[in-house]
């Protein structure tokens, strides 16, 4: 029946036999590039600039106008996994914010749609970055554009949930998600446009906002289902003929037709055991309005 499946009981502890969460595999690919590119400054540092960083992992997996013009697109996913090696606030940053949203995210979303937003936020970031720095020397690399865009998410689903956060890794802070999100947007355009534009700074600001409006885009369309036009106020336009095309539908008051459970309870069964397996597959939030309807309204016909 209905509650009889795994994913409608509680919540029970994972066992060795399930596969690893997508967050627990992007922290260790993360940690371990890493610690090659540690490993690559000691044992091949430069021959030109002796004391200074290995150059192969910036050449071939960094984001940059010269990589992308010499056709090196996939760097525009590898970046985000390269971090800065002068210390370790960057990637301990990235990896803090991955752990803490992705834990929450990824049961929510379903491990594919977790994924898909995570490099689908570092993709768009780095594409805003190429906008603005396709011809200069500079490179890119870090995971945050796609943690903004988890955080981004995060946000958007939980508004008013309060959170605390460690303000320089010390002074605790609670705050509303909804300001959390506002506070970045602000501060990633004004950074954009005072410190990134005229070189004041090497943080990349445009990459920032690049995950922050893919988070946007990723919630209107892919959890609330709506247009990617939507969040302009634009609707999707209806075609129809002009009404001279139109043909008079004939009146057909005496046969009575009725679309209300016209199905039989083993037809009811069979889309109920359809959007459950589609919930153990892609997760409570890959279901669109009308299966959460139905589902709903399964509970108490089932039951009789």
């Amino acid at each position: 029946m209905l509650y009889d499946r795994p994913y409608m009981r509680e919540p029970q502890k994972p066992t060795s036999a399930q596969h690893k969460s997508a967050v627990t595999v992007l922290m260790a690919l993360t940690i371990g590039v890493f610690a090659l590119q540690q490993l690559f400054n000691v044992l091949f540092p430069s021959p030109y600039l002796p004391g200074t960083e290995n150059a192969f992992m910036a050449q071939w997996f960094a984001l940059s106008g010269e990589n992308f013009r010499s056709f090196k697109v996939w760097t525009l996913f590898t970046y985000c996994f390269l971090h800065s090696t002068q210390g370790f606030m960057h990637i301990i940053g990235n990896m803090l914010g991955l752990y803490f949203i992705g834990r929450i995210l990824e049961p929510q979303l379903g491990r594919e749609k977790f994924l898909i937003l995570y490099f689908a936020g570092a993709l768009f970031g780095g594409l805003l970055y190429l906008i603005i720095h396709f011809s200069s020397m500079t490179v890119v690399v870090g995971a945050s554009a796609a943690v903004f865009a988890l955080m981004t998410v995060f946000c958007k689903i939980h508004p008013d949930r309060p959170i605390t956060l460690l303000l320089f890794f010390v002074l605790p802070v609670t705050i509303k998600p909804r300001y959390l999100l506002l506070g970045s947007s602000v501060i990633s355009v004004l950074g954009l446009l005072f410190y990134e534009l005229p070189n004041r700074s090497n943080m990349a600001h445009s990459a920032h906002l690049g995950g922050i409006l893919l988070g946007v885009l990723f919630y209107r369309t892919m959890i609330q289902a709506k247009s990617p036009f939507s969040m302009f106020g634009i609707d999707t336009v209806k075609i129809s003929p002009p009404d001279w095309m139109k043909r008079r539908k004939k009146d057909h008051s005496n046969n009575l037709s009725y679309s209300v459970n016209r199905a039989s309870r083993n037809e009811l069964q069979k889309e109920i055991d359809r959007i459950l397996d589609k919930i153990n597959t892609s997760g409570f939030g890959s279901l669109n309005d009308m299966e959460k309807a139905t589902l709903e309204r399964a509970k108490d016909l089932l039951s009789k």
